[in-house]
């Protein structure tokens, strides 16, 4: 039985979840941390996540500088609201036994490139920037497995 690649934005309140079975984008969600874990009970196949590592980031980008201090200490604080959320999350995957790999953070993903999303999974539903995030990081999971396969 193949597993389900799980590729995961983390967010404060609700994360961006793409699941991608057998290589093709099925759903796209935005579940918080208990619905997260209600989705996680319902699967009978092997998941394994693949998430955007949050946590590498250690400052606010120059793009997201405030002119205020008070506005610059906001984005911050959401920040680390974000990374408390991927640590909660990795906590629940540890829980229980379910793989995960972290990627940083990059521009180059999915969240403002609806176009490109869909000419490259196929998708013609709804979604938004962190669903496509999320999926951008389930495409890179998937394309390594079938590298691995590939090479095998």
């Amino acid at each position: 039985m193949s597993e389900i690649v799980v590729g995961l934005d983390p967010d404060s309140k609700e994360h961006g979840v793409a699941v991608y079975v057998d290589g093709v984008l099925t759903e796209l969600l935005m579940l918080n941390l208990p619905a997260l874990r209600r989705w996680i009970a319902q699967q009978t196949r092997p998941l394994r996540f693949s998430i955007e590592d949050v946590l590498a980031q250690n400052f606010v980008y120059a793009a997201h500088a405030k002119p205020s201090k008070a506005a610059h200490a906001a984005v911050g604080v959401s920040i680390g609201r974000c990374q408390q959320a991927q640590t909660e999350v990795m906590r629940e995957l540890d829980d229980c036994g379910i793989p995960y790999v972290l990627h940083k953070p990059t521009g180059a993903n999915w969240a403002k490139k609806k176009e490109l999303f869909e000419r490259l999974t196929g998708w013609r539903g709804r979604s938004n920037s962190e669903t496509r995030s999320a999926a951008y990081f389930g495409f890179v999971a998937v394309r390594q497995t079938r590298a691995r396969g590939a090479s095998a």
